[in-house]
């Protein structure tokens, strides 16, 4: 009995030494989802001990809703293995950006319990994803420049044909062909503004008498 049970405590002793030489942090969860265990990269990733670690359950450490917990139920559930993707574990404990891949298994010799590993996403994949974030800008930005040259163009011809028609009006006419032209004026001003998303340089602040602006309401 002595030596069998000598010869467990150094299998298991062997385990966590092969566990703390995986680069990756890995994780037991039981089943009432206490951390029954964390390999050396785990405690980095918490930026905690493994015996602090054990203190808590996972729903403590990861944010509320994440997908991760949503895993571990589901493969303490299926009693079957899951890879995902790209998963926002981000919390002020973790850092301000942590998405990775993770591996979440059963863990047959301890009913209920899942062993999960991360996968933190790379360098790379990060400057993917802020690309790709810059890609949009720039299309709104192209977008508010083109809808802006769309709308002024058929407004300057409006303009001048209300001009045109002025000259040839009665007083009373004429304070319609002025509504138009005012009018076009108020617009073209809106699409300037639409502009400063493609304009760098610094917008240029004055003071408005909002009299005025309340006569045209």
């Amino acid at each position: 009995m002595n030596a069998a049970a000598g010869q467990g405590a150094e299998m298991a002793d062997a385990a966590q030494i092969v566990l703390n030489t995986i680069r990756r942090p890995v994780i037991m969860i039981s089943e009432e989802g206490f951390i029954t265990f964390a390999n050396a990269d785990a405690e980095d990733f918490f930026r905690s001990s493994a015996t602090m670690l054990a203190r808590n359950t996972l729903s403590k450490l990861i944010p509320f809703g994440s997908p991760l917990l949503t895993l571990v139920d589901q493969v303490r559930e299926r009693l079957a293995p899951v890879n995902e993707y790209r998963v926002d574990v981000s919390s002020p404990r973790l850092g301000i950006e942590k998405v990775v891949d993770l591996y979440v298994a059963p863990v047959p010799e301890f009913p209920g319990s899942v062993v999960v590993m991360f996968q933190e996403r790379s360098m790379a994949d990060k400057i993917d994803r802020q690309m790709t974030h810059r890609g949009a800008a720039r299309s709104v930005t192209g977008l508010a420049a083109m809808l802006a040259h769309e709308i002024k163009n058929p407004l300057s011809g409006i303009r001048g044909a209300a001009q045109l028609l002025e000259l040839s009006a009665s007083d009373e006419d004429r304070a319609l062909t002025r509504l138009i032209t005012d009018e076009t004026d108020r617009i073209v001003s809106l699409v300037d503004r639409m502009e400063v998303f493609s304009d760098e340089r610094p917008i240029d602040r004055y003071p408005v008498n909002i009299h005025v602006v309340l006569d045209h309401v």
